[in-house]
């Protein structure tokens, strides 16, 4: 019986009218469980420049699927969209802790993984942040996360549910409309990034933020893009 715990939720990254793309290649994979959404990148001035590209609006697909196909999943993604190759995309896994019996038994019903397959690194390198804030104070986090090493960030617009019991357990009224900055970041870089953004954008700010971070393991597409603006160490001087 495969564990639960071998499951992952998949997302991926790229320009707007390509998600479509990504999801057909799922579904030739006999995943079933995708959801598109819609959202605009954030990356720095910098790193457009290099990739020749502007700030672009983004497809965003979740998809549920087995860690043992992982591997396999990311390798036809590269082979459609060049992930390997900066800013044609980003792909990555977060690990599950539980998942509805049906669902599992759907997306195990292949059978039971390769040897090749179930050798899956699962060193973790990487973290998702993950800041929720009032609408129109994207360029406040954004700035605070840049100064401490962040590349970029990926926008999704949402909705505050259950306003009344929150705003009187906090004390003051909360705006319903929400912005969802996802921000992809080296392990070593997250605290300083998310103590920087807690602080000018926090709860305790007007922009009544909530920050969290989640562990990413497999990735390809943002790797790429840090080593073109990584800065070269000066060589030693005899």
């Amino acid at each position: 019986m495969p564990r639960k715990d071998l499951m992952r939720l998949m997302v991926t990254i790229v320009d707007r009218g390509k998600g479509s793309a990504a999801v057909d290649i799922y579904r030739s994979q006999k995943l079933h469980f995708d959801y598109l959404c819609l959202g605009f990148g954030t990356a720095n001035s910098q790193i457009l420049d290099y990739l020749g590209l502007e700030a672009t609006e983004k497809d965003v697909v979740f998809t549920l699927a087995s860690a043992y196909r992982i591997k396999r999943l990311i390798a036809k993604m590269d082979e459609r969209f060049h992930l390997s190759r900066p800013g044609h995309g980003i792909v990555f896994t977060i690990p599950l802790t539980g998942v509805c019996g049906r669902v599992h038994q759907i997306l195990f019903k292949e059978g039971q993984p390769s040897e090749e397959e179930e050798s899956v690194d699962t060193v973790t390198k990487y973290d998702l942040i993950l800041v929720v804030v009032n609408r129109g104070n994207l360029d406040i986090v954004m700035d605070a996360a840049r100064k401490e090493g962040a590349r970029g960030g990926t926008v999704l617009h949402g909705r505050r549910v259950g306003l009344e019991d929150m705003e009187n357990l906090l004390g003051f009224t909360l705006q319903p409309e929400k912005e969802i900055i996802a921000i992809l970041s080296p392990r070593q870089q997250k605290m300083g990034i998310m103590r920087a953004v807690n602080q000018v954008a926090g709860l305790a700010t007007e922009c009544r933020g909530i920050l969290f971070s989640l562990p990413v393991e497999d990735m390809m597409g943002l790797q790429e893009a840090m080593k073109l603006t990584e800065t070269p160490e000066a060589p030693e001087k005899e």
